[in-house]
């Protein structure tokens, strides 16, 4: 589901929006909008209606009922059509436009904003990020949601105001150059890379392309700002360690890195972890469950110490994160079970950890570990061999039973059924969950695959409120 836009309070005059946009003007005058929406049907008297065009809607079809509905003025393609009481901003695009104002409002605003991207665990680390610097006394906004692309990033931005002085901002990517695009509309004082792996390789290609995109976010940051990112990867810490900031602080487990993950003790209560913070030792009990998660906090205690924090502080505010919805979230299952809903996306990397953490409280609960995957998507030519690869990260994992969801996914169950685990296999996520009397009790469950695989499908039949 869609994350909502949330409601902002941006004000522009007449001459602002011309300059920011560089669009001409047409029909009656006007001086000042306040709140820029792209939904006509949120219209609130005195906004700016962006109309924007997608694959499966044009919005300037209603760009003359957004003015109806109370909109001061409309900011629309040049050569759009509308009555002559609709007052108009022309652009050559609209969607570059909104970026250029969203730049305006973050120039205007002048507080600090840190930037997030990565393959794996870019959401949680934003929400970690934001936390600690709430705890570490910064008045904060961050990204919610999925709002992390084009639209998402500058409908984000144009909440900064005076009640805020910094913002987090996620920032995703699809194709090659948005990750640019976006660090120029929110222009990052400092800005976190998680790592790059097979993720949208359908649309980039390779890991090392991959890599190239998300490391432009810290090819962005001026000389004064601070860059981040995961040591242990890398690609990323080749392209890292020759951008222009000049601060730099790399985190991950390997020897070196400016914030150690020295080890961690998973269950399914959260997890234990020792951290070396340029020679400063730190541990936590956190509510995240995983080694990804352990990874994830070593990038904001990396922030908390480029930023001066108080580390005591952050660490406070990242014990205080709780599991997101579909993102390493354990619940009570049937027949004593342990599932672990991971079901928000999926790629290699992220399959990978997930395993790691399912087998690590498998093993403490001396309990058989049952892996269901759905398909991983958006990975173009390196599909297959990225599926095989994951069969054979099931066999190390040493599972009880391996259950596959979607066509892709046969790839890996092909991999790994000759190899001594037993499989299941099932054409979508629907028909998958209908398997709860063939799992072992007591099984720690492992449920994950890509979104539009919809594996949240598979946990409703096994979860512990589904006996009637």
């Amino acid at each position: 589901m869609a994350t909502p836009i949330p409601i902002n309070h941006a004000q522009f005059c007449f001459e602002e929006v011309l300059s920011a946009t560089g669009g001409t003007a047409r029909g009656p005058a006007w001086e000042q909008v306040t709140g820029v929406v792209t939904d006509s049907r949120a219209v609130q008297p005195g906004n700016l209606f962006v109309a924007l065009r997608g694959e499966r809607f044009d919005a300037h079809a209603f760009a003359a009922q957004a003015a109806d509905a109370g909109a001061t003025a409309v900011l629309v393609d040049a050569g759009t059509s509308l009555p002559e009481h609709v007052s108009a901003v022309e652009v050559d695009d609209t969607l570059v436009a909104l970026g250029n104002l969203a730049r305006a409002h973050r120039d205007a605003w002048g507080g600090e904003v840190i930037g997030i991207t990565g393959s794996v665990g870019k959401t949680t680390t934003r929400d970690l990020a934001a936390s600690a610097l709430r705890y570490a006394g910064r008045r904060v906004l961050a990204t919610t949601g999925n709002l992390n692309n084009r639209i998402g990033v500058p409908m984000t931005l144009f909440g900064l105001d005076d009640s805020v002085d910094t913002a987090v901002i996620e920032m995703g990517t699809s194709e090659p150059g948005e990750i640019a695009q976006l660090a120029r509309i929110a222009r990052p004082d400092v800005a976190i890379v998680t790592g790059a792996s097979l993720a949208h390789t359908e649309g980039l290609g390779s890991v090392e392309a991959v890599a190239d995109e998300k490391v432009s976010l810290l090819h962005a940051l001026p000389a004064e700002a601070i860059a981040i990112a995961n040591g242990d990867d890398g690609p990323v810490k080749k392209r890292a360690s020759i951008v222009p900031a000049r601060r730099k602080l790399f985190y991950g487990k390997a020897a070196g890195n400016d914030v150690r993950v020295l080890d961690w003790e998973v269950d399914a209560n959260g997890t234990k972890a020792r951290y070396q913070v340029r020679g400063q030792a730190v541990e936590l009990e956190m509510g995240l469950v995983g080694e990804g998660a352990a990874l994830n906090v070593g990038g904001v205690l990396a922030l908390a110490f480029g930023l001066g924090l108080p580390l005591e502080e952050a660490a406070r505010g990242i014990v205080a994160v709780e599991p997101g919805p579909g993102r390493m979230r354990p619940m009570a299952g049937l027949g004593g079970r342990l599932l672990i809903d991971d079901t928000y996306n999926a790629n290699p990397a992220s399959v990978e950890l997930a395993l790691s953490t399912a087998r690590a409280i498998a093993e403490r609960r001396q309990a058989p570990l049952v892996v269901i995957l759905g398909d991983m998507k958006e990975l173009g030519a390196q599909s297959q061999a990225a599926h095989r690869r994951v069969g054979e990260l099931v066999v190390e994992s040493d599972a009880f039973l391996f259950v596959g969801c979607g066509e892709a996914m046969h790839d890996a169950i092909d991999t790994a059924n000759p190899r001594g685990i037993d499989t299941l296999w099932f054409e979508e996520a629907a028909e998958c969950g209908e398997i709860a009397d063939r799992l072992p009790l007591d099984a720690v469950v492992l449920v994950k695959g890509s979104r539009s695989m919809e594996m949240e499908r598979v946990l409703a039949p096994l979860r512990e409120e589904a006996a009637p």
